[in-house]
């Protein structure tokens, strides 16, 4: 019998910068009051779940550093940058069991509580629910998409709905949810740990400049995989970026956002 996944959370955080690309936030929220539930949601969705944390702090305010310690964490604070506060959350995802999971979380994603119980559903049914040899060979496609390393990217862009942006996707289902095949992310997504060594220059190479588009553009297999890896998120998603314009659909994420206390 399979035994249930290990996860090795790195949770990268800094609330010097209220936006990076100057983008309105839902909910007419500060940065700290954001950090500090999309932390509480990513805590409650994981209950019951075997995990660490290693929260990375970079130019962390005494305010958040106290938050922080609260709780059962490695708290590593540093005065990085986007791109270093990046290498030092991939030096810990090298270092990572090869079985077990890392999950590499900006501090702006908001999750459901069940968000880990639906990942963790797909992780241990993979082999059941990806069923797609017959139809790839019938499209002149020879590959096995078992074999193929999954990265899992937790929410669902809206901008995947719009015409000029729909492209050809696989489509699985599974006990709660769809998983659609994607080939872009942020840097907020989750592998194996071999799967961080197994494609470790492509991960280094893309924090420079804190490229997620060259990550995606190298990592992630469209049509014709290769030895690409298959990235999938869950639809409806199980987490949201905390940007106006590209949340999550089909999920009150306002009700969620409310129903988190942050302590005075």
């Amino acid at each position: 019998m399979m035994n249930s996944p290990r996860f090795h959370v790195i949770f990268r955080t800094c609330d010097v910068v209220h936006s990076l690309h100057n983008t309105p936030r839902p909910f007419n929220a500060d940065k700290k009051t954001l950090i500090k539930k999309c932390f509480l949601s990513l805590l409650e969705s994981l209950e019951g779940i075997d995990y660490t944390i290693t929260v990375l702090g970079d130019k962390l305010s005494d305010e958040m550093v106290l938050f922080f310690r609260q709780f059962p964490v490695t708290l590593t604070l540093g005065d990085w940058g986007n791109d270093e506060s990046l290498r030092q959350s991939m030096k810990l995802a090298f270092d990572a069991p090869d079985e077990d999971w890392v999950y590499l979380c900006e501090d702006d994603y908001l999750h459901s509580k069940q968000a880990f119980d639906w990942i963790i559903d797909f992780i241990e049914h993979k082999d059941e629910y990806i069923t797609t040899k017959r139809f790839l060979t019938s499209i002149g496609i020879r590959n096995n998409l078992r074999k193929a390393p999954i990265v899992i990217h937790p929410p669902d862009y809206p901008d995947r709905y719009k015409a000029k942006y729909l492209r050809f996707s696989l489509i699985f289902l599974s006990r709660f949810c769809h998983w659609r095949q994607v080939t872009d992310t942020t840097f907020t997504f989750m592998a194996q740990g071999k799967t961080f060594k197994k494609y470790r220059s492509i991960f280094w190479n893309s924090c420079t400049g804190a490229n997620d588009r060259y990550l995606s553009k190298k990592l992630y297999a469209g049509v014709r995989f290769g030895s690409k890896a298959l990235c999938l998120s869950p639809m409806p998603g199980v987490a949201t970026h905390m940007h106006e314009e590209v949340m999550t659909p089909l999920v009150d994420w306002k009700a969620r956002y409310d129903n988190i206390t942050v302590s005075k």
